[in-house]
């Protein structure tokens, strides 16, 4: 059966099974970094839950644009998606840059007022 496949359907199938395995290794290091930072006094902070839930989007926008990229018919079609990743990673980013500052102008502002008393 694999003779009849063209190149092109042989690195499609092996990139397929390898972002499998790696979607299955993130998924086994967030479980990991999960368990760390819920025992970790610092697990509950805003900061802490903010950063994680900002990676944990990051790299499945990452794996999204790895599978978008191998169901792709031609090059037009790359560039369309790409062009749609990249906006809208700048979207997130900028939203996840307000969320960072005011997460962090709250802490500091906390910090502030327990070391004043």
């Amino acid at each position: 059966m694999a003779e009849n496949k063209t190149p092109a359907d042989l690195a499609r199938s092996m990139m397929t099974k390898n972002l499998e395995q790696a979607h299955n290794a993130i998924a086994g290091y967030f479980q990991l970094v999960e368990k760390s930072i819920s025992a970790s006094p610092l697990g509950a902070t805003d900061q802490t839950k903010t950063f994680r839930n900002y990676v944990e989007q990051s790299v499945a926008a990452s794996f999204g644009l790895s599978d978008k990229l191998l169901r792709a018919k031609d090059f037009q079609d790359v560039v369309r998606i790409q062009t749609e990743f990249f906006q809208t990673q700048l979207r997130a980013l900028t939203e996840k840059s307000k969320d960072f500052s005011d997460t962090t102008t709250k802490a500091v502002s906390e910090v502030t007022r327990v070391e004043i008393k």
